[in-house]
């Protein structure tokens, strides 16, 4: 099998991927996720290996173009589901902080006085 073949099959099985974790959502993200990273990592090391005058010529250049722009769309709507996820994990922090101590906001009022005059 030749680098182009090997690049169509990674980009394919990268592409499934991300679909079936769009699927899933929270189930199992992690494991996902370092499969996604692997797939990745793997895809790289295979591109830097080919030539790029090669690859245009191929006559597989095509799907592949398609497939890259499916992966990095994927990726993109991934990587915003879990800055939005993040996201939403702070404010439960805060929220959870504020019940459990409602009072930390207001500082330290020991009862002293503060004369604003100098």
């Amino acid at each position: 099998m030749d680098a182009i073949q090997q690049l169509v099959l990674l980009s394919e099985k990268l592409y499934a991927t991300l679909e079936k974790l769009e699927e899933d959502k929270n189930d199992k993200r992690e494991n996902q996720i370092e499969l996604i990273d692997k797939l990745l990592d793997a895809r790289g090391q295979t591109i830097d290996a080919l030539d790029p005058v090669s690859v245009k010529a191929h006559k597989d250049f095509k799907l592949l173009q398609a497939l890259n722009e499916g992966i990095l769309q994927r990726l993109e709507s991934c990587k915003a589901e879990i800055v939005s996820d993040m996201r939403q994990l702070q404010v439960s922090k805060k929220s959870e902080e504020r019940y459990v101590n409602p009072y930390s906001q207001l500082g330290n009022l020991d009862g002293t006085y503060f004369d604003k005059k100098e």
